[in-house]
């Protein structure tokens, strides 16, 4: 069966006569099936399309919750459980990067191909970490497929984040966490709920989300900033707030502005009085040991530092390996 990995509108396998979408980045006017990873909006551009769209519970509890109008076609795909498309059976495992992620591992009667979606290789506070697959075939992500990009042990970034946190409100000021509504904002309030007691107040966009963690089993404290104790709570300062990251703060003096980042760990972030190196993806050391891990022949990488990550992997780790691009 000939094997074909190619980006045309994103990640297109074709395995003899069938072909399978992962991400597309805009609606398919095939009938071809489509897999979503997760519920980040840089994932979600095939929503809409002609073909049916499969996800997992939580990344479509989220969705729901986000009222997203493009969800009127999905078939739900359980981790473990195989969907078998003609001779290809299609099994989706967690991919440890928020509620519902999944990397998906695709069998057909020759070859293994595992594409990993978005990675976390180590355990948060809110998800557990990616187990590797093993693979013929590895499409892999390298959002932080650079060696500069090795971060700090979780707790010693929890236990920055709290001082500063603390600190800030002896400051009388209200420490703002400006991160995704969905995964990172969760990660933020799971970290303050477990080091403090403070009171987490969360903007309505961040609050549905946290439904949604809520509903599949992860407890969280929050209080919605539009009802009445939101706004007293914000009235008396003592109490910390989270908000989608595009969302902007007006009352400078009042609030104490932070971000939670991988990025972090390299760049100084604009705006912002903190950064946090906070990822909810697999560092540089995490993704070379997955790819040791699943021990495959050929190794695809996407995203991020993708033509970088494809040179060592050939020159370091002697796989064939090259980054997946339009012009492959």
């Amino acid at each position: 069966m000939q094997v074909n990995v190619n980006w045309v509108n994103g990640i297109t396998i074709e395995l003899g006569k069938d072909i399978i979408y992962f991400d597309p980045s805009r609606k398919n006017k095939t009938n071809d099936p489509i897999f979503i990873s997760h519920a980040h909006s840089d994932h979600l551009g095939g929503l809409g399309s002609t073909g049916k769209c499969h996800v997992t519970r939580g990344t479509l509890d989220i969705l729901s919750q986000k009222n997203d109008k493009r969800i009127n076609d999905f078939k739900k795909i359980k981790y473990g459980n195989g969907l078998k498309i003609n001779d290809i059976e299609v099994k989706a495992h967690n991919a440890g990067h928020m509620l519902g992620s999944a990397q998906y591992e695709i069998n057909g009667p020759e070859t293994n191909i595992t594409y990993t979606g978005d990675i976390n290789y180590r355990d948060m506070l809110t998800t557990k970490a990616a187990k590797p697959l093993s693979s013929d075939i590895l499409i892999i992500e390298a959002t932080f497929g650079n060696s500069q990009y090795v971060f700090p042990n979780l707790m010693e970034t929890c236990m920055r984040l709290i001082s500063w946190t603390i600190e800030e409100i002896r400051r009388k000021k209200i420490p703002v966490f400006k991160v995704y509504s969905a995964g990172k904002a969760q990660e933020v309030i799971k970290i303050l709920n477990n080091f403090t007691t403070l009171p987490v107040v969360t903007h309505p966009k961040v609050t549905r989300v946290c439904k949604a963690y809520v509903n599949n089993g992860i407890n969280l404290m929050y209080v919605d900033s539009t009802n009445e104790e939101g706004k007293e709570l914000l009235r008396g300062r003592e109490c910390v707030f989270i908000t989608p990251s595009y969302n902007e703060i007006p009352d400078f003096k009042k609030y104490s502005l932070a971000a939670a980042t991988g990025w972090a760990l390299r760049y100084r972030l604009k705006n912002v009085n903190a950064a946090f190196p906070l990822s909810s993806h697999a560092d540089f050391n995490q993704l070379v040991d997955y790819i040791k891990a699943s021990k495959p022949k050929q190794v695809f990488t996407i995203y991020g530092f993708k033509v970088f990550f494809a040179n060592y992997i050939s020159k370091k780790l002697g796989i064939k390996a090259r980054a997946l691009t339009s012009k492959n």
